[in-house]
Formats: structure tokens, sequence, C-alpha cells
């Protein structure tokens, strides 16, 4: 099942006349309402599948019903991507450049071979710039890849697109993301008030009002705009509703306000679509920030885990595998956080380019110093991540979700005794961003 799921939904504008083998006016509509719908993390993208069964003989449909099943990360999806794509290929025998392009593309992404698949999706785009389906899902291999260390990769992408679609909310809000993702606030700020002057709904440039409060430090600005866009995050797709709410949990957590952030886990981020990935990871990245904020959560882990259990075997970048590992850790599970561990092993020695980039270097120490951090080895976990934490934002996720590693590291030496390297290393982290209620709190811990 993909993250975007949802009930029903509605396009807005047009994906645009982009070479596809189209044999009928109804499988132009279902292409740009599943390319709108999805690029604007909107409700009804599933509709594709659907349309999918309606129109087996028009590649781009299947090709597009894949890459929906692709964004779910789970063996499930893998397979009915798989599916989809097998359904696809005779087809493309007639079909265009474009379409093979794309073929090619969610091959690599089936294999997991995102470093491939992303150079499939930037060469599609410098071909089309107007197809901004291939622009999102070059934005999620970003995530995949980590999208901080991504960061001015994904951003020169932006800036070669924007120009083609000058009026486009949805890109606009992924170009805004990527400039802040560089650093550059003004940039940011500037292009996600054009995003939002176009469509003020637009959920994506929500995300990126809350990355920039984040950066420069302003939890009352964050909260303040978070809690006024929230009633239309109800009415977006799964994905921009779980993770908008996640963002604005954060902000309240900065201000120690660890009830409110307990509220909206439990009303926005938490078991509305508990079988999706994307909801698990957020969940658990919450709990898991409020553990170290010093709440006592015990009794949600044992639900979550039996969630994430399923996954032992996927391994579509360290930074998810370290999130079930931590609550399959906190559950309890032993056995299974140690089949998890031997399984990591595997993925880490497995020798291809993306265990040679994000597992060897970085994921395999991170997800063994995550078990051990979970179940009370401070010690252990601080010694694995010493060497390691100048790559954290190698393994996936954006700068915010990374954040997590960094708390995680600086509690691990707490808590095993260096405070004094604790109080360095968090310092150096803050940099010029202000100290927050919760980096005060956090550093008196190591005083």
């Amino acid at each position: 099942m993909s993250p975007f799921a949802s009930p029903s939904g509605s396009p807005s504008g047009s994906a645009g006349k982009l070479p596809a083998t189209i044999g009928s006016a109804a499988e132009r509509v279902s292409l740009d309402t599943f390319t709108r719908r999805l690029i604007r993390l909107d409700r009804g993208a599933e509709s594709i599948l659907e349309d999918a069964k309606s129109f087996p003989e028009t590649p781009m449909i299947q090709l597009a019903a894949a890459a929906f099943c692709l964004l779910g990360q789970t063996a499930a999806a893998d397979a009915a991507g798989r599916a989809y794509l097998d359904a696809a290929a005779p087809l493309l025998r007639g079909a265009t450049d474009r379409e093979r392009r794309w073929e090619a593309m969610l091959r690599r992404w089936l294999a997991h071979d995102h470093l491939g698949a992303l150079d499939q999706a930037e060469a599609l785009t410098a071909l089309w710039p107007t197809d901004l389906l291939a622009a999102k899902i070059a934005e999620f291999f970003y995530y995949v890849l980590g999208q901080e260390h991504e960061a001015p990769r994904f951003r020169a992408h932006m800036d070669r697109l924007v120009p083609a679609n000058p009026d486009d909310a949805d890109l606009l809000a992924m170009a805004a993301f990527a400039e802040e993702l560089c650093g550059d606030l003004p940039a940011a700020e500037a292009t996600v008030g054009r995003a939002l002057a176009i469509d003020p709904d637009q959920p994506w440039a929500h995300h990126c009002v809350a990355h920039i409060h984040l950066r420069r430090g302003d939890a009352d600005a964050g909260i303040a705009a978070l809690e006024g866009f929230l009633p239309s995050w109800i009415a977006s797709g799964r994905f921009a509703h779980c993770h908008n709410g996640w963002h604005l949990a954060l902000a309240h957590l900065d201000r120690l306000d660890r009830d409110r952030a307990l509220d909206l886990f439990r009303r926005h981020v938490w078991g509305i679509a508990p079988d999706l990935v994307f909801e698990q990871v957020d969940a658990i990245a919450l709990l898991w920030r409020l553990e170290l904020a010093g709440a006592s959560v015990d009794a949600l882990w044992p639900v979550i885990a039996a969630h994430v259990a399923g996954h032992l075997g996927s391994h579509y970048m360290p930074f998810l595998d370290a999130h079930f590992v931590y609550a399959l850790a906190r559950a309890g599970q032993a056995d299974t956080v140690a089949a998890w561990q031997r399984e990591v092993a595997r993925r880490t020695a497995s020798g291809d380019a993306e265990a040679a980039r994000s597992w060897a270097t970085f994921g395999g120490p991170l997800i063994e110093a995550v078990a051990a951090f979970a179940t009370g080895d401070a010690r252990k976990a601080a010694a694995l991540l010493d060497p390691v934490m100048s790559l954290a934002t190698i393994g996936g996720g954006s700068d915010a979700q990374v954040d997590l590693f960094r708390q995680t590291y600086f509690h691990a030496l707490v808590r095993s005794g260096r405070k004094a390297d604790a109080r360095a290393y968090w310092s150096s982290a803050l940099g010029e961003k202000p100290a927050s209620d919760l980096d005060r709190w956090r550093l008196a811990l190591a005083a």
C-alpha cells in the first residue's frame, strides 16, 4: 500500500501534454489526475490502481500504478509494483521514449538501486521539465539517500524545473524545501511564499514553513503558523496529515509541552493508517523524542512494534531500519532485534553501491547503537556512534528527521558519564541557532 492512499480526492491543474501512448481522453484524465493528486500529496491517488484495471493496454497508467505501489516501502508493495511493471513490459515495444525511460527508472527502484533510479529520474526531467511526477519521485529518492546530504543536488534539480513551471505551487513547495535543506532560508521563504500565494492549502508548502521555523529555532512562530494550517491537513492525503502533524508536535516539544505533543501523536500522527510505513516512522520518531525529553510512553511501544516486525529483511535505508529496531527494542522484542541486526550485517556486507555508501559507513553502526541505547547500554551506543556521527546525513531522512540521531548521541554521552563531551557536541550542533526550552533542559542534564 502506498503512503499516499486515502479514500477520495479531486485533481487540480494538469500534468501537461507529455509524451505517452494514450488512446482516449479518459486515459489522459487518469494520468493528469493521478499526477496532481500525488505531487500535491492529496487524497485519491490510489485511484490509479482501479484505472490500471480499466486501461490495461495503456503503458503509462501501468507504470504510474507501479510507482504508486513502490512508494509503500514494503515487500508486499514491491510485489504489487513488480506486477504492474510486468504488465507494462509487453506494451512498451511501441511506446514512447519517455515511457521506456520511466520503466528503466522503476526497475532500478524495484531493485532498491536508488542511486541509479535517481539518475534516471533526473534524466527524465532534463528531457521533459514539465514531468512533475518524475520530479516528485526524485524527491523521494533524495529522502532515501539523505535529503540534507543530497540537498545541493536536489536544489539544482528544482532550479532547472522552476522556469518551466513558474506558477506550479506543488513544484514551488518542493523547490522551497530544497532551498531550506541547503540552509538558504531567505530563498526558501520567498519561494514558499509564492507557492502559498497560488495555493494557500498546499500541504508541502506548509511542511517547508515548519522546516524554516525549526531551522531558525523559532518554535512560537512555528506553532502559530502550523496550528493555523492544521485543519486543512485533515483533508489532505494521509502522509501530509501525519507528517505535518509530526512537525507541529516537534514545535510543541521544543517548548517542553509534552502533553500537547502526545495529544498530537494520538489525534494526528498514529492510528489512522498504522500499516503505512510513513505513519509508523513518524510515530516511532515522535515517541522516541518524547522519551528523550523525559516523557514516559512505555505502554505505546508494543502497539507500534506489532506493525513493524514484518519489515524484517526489507532494508530500504538505514534511517528506516533504525526506527524499526528502536521500536522493537523498546517493546522488549529481543529475538527480533537480534535477527534484524544479523540481516543488517548481511546488507552491509552485500557489496553494492548503496551498501558501501550508506550501510557500511553509517547504517550498520547506527542500528547497532540504537539497539544498545534502547536497551539501556548507553556506553556501547556512544562508542559506536563516536566515529560515525559526521556521516549521519547519508542514511536517509531530512535534516529534521536526522536530528533525532544527534539527540540520541547526546543522551548516550550523558548517560555514559561523558557530560563534557555531550555539552561540546550539542553546542556545536546548535551552532548559531538559539537554544529552545528543550535544548536548555537537555543541556542541564549535562551540567
